[in-house]
C-alpha cells in the first residue's frame, strides 16, 4: 500500500469522516473505498484482521473500531483523507474530534436497520460542527434490506432534504446493482454499465426531478432557468448541488455494499464533486475570546492547526494528529501551542494511512498529518505561527457518563498508576481521573465500561501497572431540618495550666445549596472577641465529617451567642474543641438528613423500548420529567440518584439491544428516603468497626 500523498493542492484535497451507529459496516466501507480507488490491491477485512483501519491489536481482538484512524487514496486527480470513526458511544470523543477537522461526513446506515440511535447522535455531531453530510445505505444485499423504508426514515427523522443520488436495483438476494440519478445510467454489482430496467425508469426520473428542484432552489438564477426550461443544464445542476450540499440544505443518499464491495466508485465521485474543498467550505475555526469570527482557510496566511487526536505509540512515543487550517508548513518550524502557552518544534511530521507513516516535507492548508515528540500538545490544542498567535475555540466533547473507583492491584504502585492515568487523561478529553478526598478514593470517569477497559489495558501496556475497577463511594452530604440550640463546656485540669472553653451554639437550616455560614451574636464579652475565630474553626473542622454518614455537612448556619471563659485556662484550642463538640452534639438533635447527588439524564431509545427504560428508571428511584418524540425515537428526561447509576451504560444497552444511549450531568442534592438513610448509617457503622 502506498502511504504517502502525491503532490497536491488545497483545492484538490478532501477529508471526510465516516460516521454512524456501531456495527453498520463503516470500517468495511472505508476499506472498500481504498480498494475502489486503487490504493490497496486486496480488499481489507475486519473479520480476518486485514483491515487498513482497524490495525491495532485491541481493535482486531474486539473486531470494532476503538479510535479514529486515517486512510489515504487518490481518486479523480484528488487526494482523499478518509477517517474511520468508532460507532459505539464509549468512543464518541474520537468521532467528534474527527468530524471537527473534516470537510464532510459520510453517515453509514444498515439497509435493514435504518436510522438507529447512533445514527441520530452522530448526525447531531455533524450538525453541531456544520459539516456537510452524504448518506451511504449499506448492505443492500442483506435479506431485510429496504431502501425506500430507509429513505422515509431519513426524511422523517433526520432531514426532509435527504435525496437519493444513487438508487439500488432490487434488494436482498435480488440486488443487482444501482442507478445513478444524475447520469441516468445503471451499473451491475461488478461496476459495469447495464441498461436501466424498464420497470425502474419512472422511479429513476422521479428521483432526478427531486434533485433538480433542490438544486434550483439554491440560487435565483437557477430557479429562473428551471422555471423557463423545466430542467437544468448539467453545469447548472452541478453548481446547484454543490451549493446545496455545502450549505447543508441537501443531503445526498447513495447505496451499495461494503462486503462484497459494490458502489464505492459512486461514493468517491460524490465526495470529489460535492464535498467542499478546505478553501471553499465552512470557516476553519473561530477564535476564542475575540471578536474575530473565523480563521479563513488561506494557504498564504499565517500557520494555524488544530490537534484533534493524541495518543502514545510504544515505539515512537507521544503522537498528535492535526489538521492545517491556515498557511503552509515547509520543513521544520517553531510554532506556539497557544492553548498551553508553550513553543513547540514541528520537525517530525508524517502522512498517515492505517498503521503506516511516511515522512512529509511540506503541508498545505487542509492537510492532515501526525507529529511526534511535541512536549506539551494534546487533543483540542491550537498550534499557531509565532508572529500571529490565535487560539481556536475548542471542540466541545461530551461529559463522561460512567464512573468507577480505581486502585492498583499491587501495593506501592499508586504513584505509578496516578502518573500513567494523568497522562492518558490529558490525551483524551472524555476521560477524567480524580483523587476524591471527600470519598477517600481515586476515580476514573469515561464514556462507558468499554472505554475504561481500554484505559486499563493501555495502563498495563504502556506503564506496566495493573489496576482494577470497583463501585465508587457516593459523595453524600449531611444537613439539618430544624433549629436547635445548646451548649458545651470543655474543662480540663491536669495540675498545671488547665483548659477551659464554654460555648452556646445555635444551628439553623439554610436553603439547599447555600453551603455554610458562621455568625457571632456574643455580647458583653462572655466569649472574648479573640476566641471567636477559634470557635468558628472548631465548627468548620466538624463540617468535614457529619455524625450520620461521616459525610460533609452543608446548608447549615452556626451562631455562637453566649459562653464563658477563664482568665488563665482559656485558649484558642479549648474554645475550638468546645465548639466542635457542641456542633456534633447539636447535629444529632437537629433532625439530621443525608443528602445524595441526583443526576439529570437524557436517554435516547427506539420507541419499542420506551416502556422498559422508564420502568428501569423508576426502579432506580428515578423521576421521569418528560419525553420528546424524535422520529422513531424517544428522548426521555429523568432525574436519578447517582447511587443507582453504577454500570448504567451496560444496563441500558442490555435493555435496548445496544440501541439506546444517554447523557448525564449533575443536577442537585436532595434528601434520601428514610430506609436509604438507615442503610447508609449501618454501612458507615460496619466500615468503622472493620
Amino acid at each position: 500500500m502506498e502511504t504517502g500523498l502525491k503532490e497536491h493542492t488545497s483545492q484538490t484535497l478532501r477529508t471526510v469522516a465516516v460516521i454512524g451507529h456501531g456495527s453498520v459496516g463503516k470500517t468495511s466501507l472505508c476499506d472498500a473505498m481504498l480498494f475502489a480507488a486503487g490504493a490497496v490491491e486486496r480488499l481489507g477485512s475486519v473479520s480476518d484482521g486485514s483491515s487498513v483501519f482497524d490495525f491495532t491489536s485491541e481493535s482486531r481482538d474486539r473486531k470494532q473500531s476503538l479510535s479514529a484512524s486515517i486512510g489515504t487514496c487518490e481518486y479523480a486527480d484528488h487526494t482523499l483523507n478518509i477517517i474511520d470513526t468508532p460507532g459505539f458511544a464509549d468512543f464518541y470523543g474520537e468521532t467528534i474530534g474527527a468530524i471537527g477537522v473534516s470537510d464532510g461526513a459520510v453517515l453509514v446506515l444498515d439497509a435493514g436497520a435504518g436510522v438507529e440511535v447512533g445514527s441520530l447522535q452522530t448526525w447531531g455531531f455533524a450538525a453541531q460542527a456544520e459539516v456537510p453530510v452524504l448518506v451511504w445505505v449499506n448492505r443492500m444485499d442483506r435479506e431485510n434490506a429496504d431502501f425506500d423504508r430507509v429513505m422515509s426514515q431519513l426524511r422523517e427523522t433526520l432531514n426532509r432534504r435527504c435525496l437519493a443520488l444513487t438508487v439500488p436495483i432490487g434488494s436482498g438476494p435480488s440486488y443487482k446493482g444501482y442507478m445513478n440519478v444524475l447520469t441516468g445510467k445503471a451499473f451491475d454489482r461488478a461496476g459495469k454499465e447495464m441498461p436501466v430496467p424498464s420497470d425502474e425508469a419512472a422511479r429513476l426520473e422521479g428521483f432526478r426531478k427531486e434533485l433538480v428542484e433542490a438544486a434550483a432552489e439554491t440560487d435565483e438564477a437557477l430557479m429562473e432557468s428551471f422555471f423557463a426550461n423545466d430542467t437544468l443544464t448539467p453545469e447548472e445542476l452541478s453548481k446547484g448541488l454543490k451549493a446545496a450540499v455545502a450549505g447543508r440544505s441537501l443531503f445526498p443518499v447513495l447505496s451499495g455494499c461494503s462486503v462484497p464491495a459494490v458502489g464505492q466508485a459512486s461514493l468517491l465521485e460524490a465526495i470529489v464533486s460535492l464535498v467542499p474543498s478546505p478553501l471553499s467550505g465552512r470557516p476553519a475555526g473561530t477564535v476564542e475570546g475575540t471578536d474575530e469570527t473565523a480563521v479563513a482557510p488561506d494557504p498564504s496566511g499565517p500557520f494555524v492547526a488544530r490537534v484533534f487526536r493524541a495518543t502514545i505509540d510504544k515505539h515512537v512515543g507521544d503522537m498528535v494528529f492535526f489538521r492545517v487550517l491556515r498557511g503552509t508548513v515547509d520543513g521544520a518550524m517553531d510554532v506556539v501551542n497557544t492553548s498551553k502557552g508553550v513553543t513547540e518544534r514541528l520537525g517530525n511530521y508524517y502522512y498517515v494511512s492505517g498503521a503506516k507513516r511516511t515522512d512529509a516535507s511540506r503541508l498545505v492548508t487542509g492537510d492532515i498529518a501526525a507529529a511526534a515528540k511535541l512536549k506539551a500538545t494534546t487533543t483540542n490544542d491550537t498550534l499557531a505561527d509565532k508572529q500571529k498567535q490565535v487560539s481556536l475555540a475548542p471542540i466541545s466533547f461530551p461529559n463522561p457518563v460512567h464512573r468507577a473507583a480505581i486502585a492498583p492491584k499491587k501495593r506501592g504502585e499508586e504513584d505509578k498508576m496516578g502518573a500513567g492515568l494523568t497522562k492518558l487523561a490529558a490525551l483524551d478529553p472524555t476521560l477524567q481521573f480524580k483523587n476524591e478526598a471527600d470519598i477517600g478514593q481515586t476515580t476514573l470517569s469515561g464514556m462507558g465500561e468499554q472505554h475504561l477497559a481500554t484505559v486499563l489495558s493501555r495502563l498495563k501496556d504502556l506503564y506496566s501497572v495493573e489496576a482494577e475497577l470497583s463501585k465508587p463511594r457516593i459523595a453524600y452530604h449531611e444537613t439539618i431540618s430544624k433549629t436547635v440550640s445548646g451548649q458545651y463546656k470543655h474543662k480540663k485540669q491536669t495540675g498545671g495550666r488547665g483548659q477551659y472553653g464554654h460555648v452556646f451554639l445555635r444551628l439553623e437550616p439554610m436553603p439547599r445549596g447555600e453551603g455554610f455560614e458562621f455568625a457571632s451574636e456574643v455580647v458583653g464579652g462572655t466569649v472574648p472577641t479573640k476566641f471567636i475565630p477559634a470557635v468558628e474553626k472548631g465548627v468548620t473542622e466538624a463540617l468535614d465529617r457529619g455524625p450520620v454518614a461521616g459525610s460533609k455537612v452543608v446548608d447549615v448556619k452556626a451562631v455562637v451567642y453566649d459562653g464563658s471563659y477563664h482568665a488563665v485556662d482559656s485558649s484558642d484550642m479549648a474554645f475550638k474543641l468546645a465548639a466542635s463538640k457542641c456542633f456534633k452534639q447539636l447535629m444529632l438533635e437537629a433532625a439530621p438528613q443525608v443528602l445524595e447527588p441526583v443526576m439529570s439524564l437524557e436517554i435516547t431509545v427506539p420507541d419499542e423500548f420506551m416502556g422498559d427504560v422508564i420502568g428501569d428508571a423508576n426502579s432506580r428511584r428515578g423521576k421521569i420529567l418528560g419525553m420528546d418524540a424524535e422520529g422513531g425515537f424517544q428522548v426521555i428526561r429523568a432525574l436519578v440518584p447517582e447511587a443507582e447509576l453504577y454500570q448504567y451504560t451496560s444496563s441500558l444497552r442490555s435493555l435496548t439491544q445496544a440501541r439506546g444511549s444517554f447523557t448525564q450531568s449533575f443536577s442537585h442534592y436532595e434528601p434520601v428516603p428514610r430506609e436509604v438513610q438507615e442503610r447508609i448509617m449501618s454501612e458507615v457503622t460496619r466500615e468503622e468497626e472493620e
